[in-house]
């Protein structure tokens, strides 16, 4: 018999309504325009839980699709628990799987796509490996035994240089940190802690959760059976933005560090940029000088503030900007009293001047950054 309900999303703090039954798993399927896929797919779940007799329950998250997707799953005939959830707010498949794990109450949480490029016949061996004592399971398109047979040359590069970025977060031993199929134990995930960006949600989760063991189970990953594929050039920016937010998550004083150097050389460009500009215009060198340095100021201090220190006080620019220009003064000061004072002290090592300036030129930059983040962009209320 066929139990479908609708559910609604409990939001933060609340409790959604009661679970019929006991599940060990809690299957998590966002969905939009799969119409087509979902009735083979709730059809291939049906005989694989039912014939390993695996207590399951199915969550539908529909992003309000306009072919009807949501309600091509209520009338799906199987027998499975199945639930929809039809979200209203802003599309996305990461946030679709947190609206799905606010409401499931399986002991295991199983994240699938429903185009059925994710095997439903390797469900057990995931399940199997939490229960043999791993900490998270990933359906492995890179480890012997899968396949990713219908990735064409650029999805496959595409693919490879997305994991290499996505490395240092997960370690090495991870082969594929970017797949949509895994498992892992609900009790190990808080969904109020996560805030994914784009459609990488197992990324997400494997940096937020920091699971101790995470096993690969090899799957032969196959063809879309149906519809069109939701990746786009604009999700691949959305990926970048979310791997900004993980390393800053991971190593949050490294990593605006590092981006502010990057806006720094930026600053840097522009810098010489202008000041070739009015150089070649006319303009008298030490009046070019001021110019060029004012309007490289006034980039970084936007850039810094936009991207560096996107937390800070919003209404406070102009404060900001007056300390921001007070602390570059007194890197600039730090700079040359660092290389002037090496200088001076080691006068054997004249030759090597400019390793003189490279100090001055740290020892400058890093000060500019700690007084920025602590007083010029501190975190507003």
């Amino acid at each position: 018999m066929t139990r479908v309900e609708t559910a609604s999303v409990a939001g933060p703090g609340q409790t959604p309504a009661a679970t019929v039954g006991s599940f060990d798993l809690s299957i998590i399927i966002p969905t939009f325009n799969e119409a087509e896929n979902v009735p083979v797919l709730l059809r291939r779940l049906a005989k694989v839980l039912t014939g390993t007799q695996i207590p399951a329950e199915v969550w539908i998250v529909d992003d309000a699709s306009p072919d009807g997707t949501a309600e091509v799953a209520r009338q799906v005939d199987v027998p499975l628990v199945v639930r929809v959830i039809e979200r209203s707010g802003p599309r996305g498949l990461s946030p679709a799987v947190v609206d799905g794990l606010r409401v499931a109450r399986g002991t295991h949480v199983l994240v699938m796509d429903a185009d059925l490029q994710h095997p439903p016949e390797a469900i057990p061996k995931l399940l199997g490996a939490l229960r043999a004592g791993a900490d998270f399971a990933i359906g492995s398109r890179y480890v012997a035994g899968g396949a990713a047979n219908e990735f064409g040359l650029l999805r496959v590069l595409n693919s490879k240089i997305a994991t290499w970025m996505a490395v240092p977060l997960v370690g090495s031993g991870v082969r594929d940190p970017m797949a949509g199929f895994f498992c892992f134990r609900r009790a190990d995930v808080d969904a109020e802690t996560l805030n994914p960006v784009g459609y990488k949600i197992g990324l997400e989760l494997l940096v937020k959760s920091s699971p101790g063991r995470v096993v690969e189970v090899p799957i032969d990953f196959g063809s879309r059976h149906a519809g069109q594929s939701k990746l786009s050039f604009a999700e691949q920016l959305s990926y970048l933005q979310h791997l900004r937010k993980l390393y800053a998550h991971r190593w949050p004083t490294a990593s605006q560090a590092a981006l502010y150097c990057a806006v720094g050389a930026c600053g840097m460009v522009v810098d010489l940029a202008c000041m070739t500009v009015l150089m070649t215009l006319g303009v008298v060198f030490s009046a070019a000088r001021v110019a060029s340095i004012l309007v490289a100021l006034v980039g970084n201090f936007v850039l810094n503030r936009a991207i560096t220190f996107p937390e800070a006080n919003r209404r406070a620019w102009r404060s900001q900007f007056v300390k921001y220009a007070l602390v570059c003064m007194i890197g600039l000061v730090l700079n040359w009293g660092v290389s002037t004072g090496l200088y001076h002290a080691l006068p054997a090592w004249h030759g090597a001047y400019l390793l003189f300036c490279l100090v001055g030129i740290v020892a400058g930059t890093a000060s500019n950054f700690l007084l920025s983040k602590h007083i010029v962009f501190r975190a507003g209320r």
